[in-house]
């Protein structure tokens, strides 16, 4: 997508650096996402008792891992509807997994990390800067 902003370069303000580090994590956190489901992949292919769970559990981990990388692209191209999506998707796949405390729950507190950094003041400056409100008329 491309961004609807119509500022020149010179005018584009310089982004913060909680939203590049924010943008690595959620890089590594769809890598973490795809690891963990092939990892789940191969369990259940070696598996003896055969059982959908797995599979199952497998198949959602690589699908919220392609969303989020997919997302996350998006994000680094400065697209605020992806920041809303990746909080909505973060929020919602990490805190299940965090109060699991199982080996799932280091994903799940990176994944909040990096929810937490796309919203510091320096980020919602940023993003206010690229994606002004419209005058509104009565």
């Amino acid at each position: 997508m491309k961004n609807t902003v119509s500022k020149s370069n010179a005018q584009l303000p310089s982004m913060p650096g909680e939203l590049r580090i924010a943008r690595l994590c959620w890089v590594l956190v769809a890598a973490l996402f795809v690891g963990f489901a092939a990892n789940l992949f191969l369990l259940a292919a070696r598996s003896t008792q055969p059982s959908s769970g797995p599979w199952f559990l497998a198949s959602l981990l690589t699908a919220a891992g392609l969303a989020i990388l997919w997302l996350a692209v998006r994000l680094w191209r400065s697209n605020l509807a992806a920041r809303t999506q990746l909080t909505w998707l973060g929020l919602i796949a990490a805190l299940p997994l965090f109060l699991r405390f199982g080996r799932y729950s280091i994903l799940a507190g990176l994944v909040l990390i990096a929810v937490a950094l796309m919203w510091t003041p320096a980020s919602i400056k940023y993003f206010r800067a690229l994606y002004p409100k419209k005058s509104r008329r009565k």
